[in-house]
C-alpha cells in the first residue's frame, strides 16, 4: 500500500486534491491554509472530494503521523496531534470554527514525562 494515493480517497483521480494535500498542507504554505477556504467550500467536485477525503481520514484514521510527515514536510509528532488539526480544519472549513487551525510547533515536544 502506498501513502496517499491508497489512503486518501480522489488523491489519485482529482489533481487538484492531490495539490492540496501535498501543497497547501506543505510545510511551506501550511500557515496560509485559510486562502484555500473559499475553494473548499463551493460548488465542485473538488469542493466535494475534499469534503469527503477529509471526512474518510478523520473516521478511519489510516495514516500516521510519519506517513503525514514524510508526504507534507510537517510533522506532528504524533497521531492524535494530526488527525486533531484535522478535525480542527474540517471544522473551519465545514463547521463553526471561525480561525484556522494552527499549524504544529516544527520542534519536538518535550518527551511525556517532563510534561507531568
Amino acid at each position: 500500500m502506498s501513502f496517499p494515493e491508497t489512503v486518501i480517497p480522489h488523491y489519485a483521480s482529482d489533481q487538484k486534491l492531490a495539490g492540496f494535500f501535498s501543497a497547501a498542507l506543505n510545510v511551506e504554505w501550511i500557515d496560509d491554509i485559510h486562502m484555500m477556504k473559499a475553494g473548499a467550500v463551493g460548488k465542485t467536485p473538488y469542493a466535494r472530494h475534499l469534503k469527503e477525503a477529509l471526512e474518510y481520514l478523520l473516521s478511519e484514521r489510516p495514516a500516521s503521523s510519519r506517513d503525514w510527515a514524510r508526504m507534507t514536510g510537517v510533522s506532528f509528532w504524533e497521531d492524535d496531534r494530526l488527525y486533531a488539526y484535522l478535525q480542527d480544519l474540517y471544522d473551519y472549513f465545514y463547521g463553526d470554527r471561525t480561525e484556522p487551525p494552527v499549524a504544529p510547533d516544527p520542534e519536538a515536544p518535550p518527551p511525556e514525562k517532563f510534561w507531568t
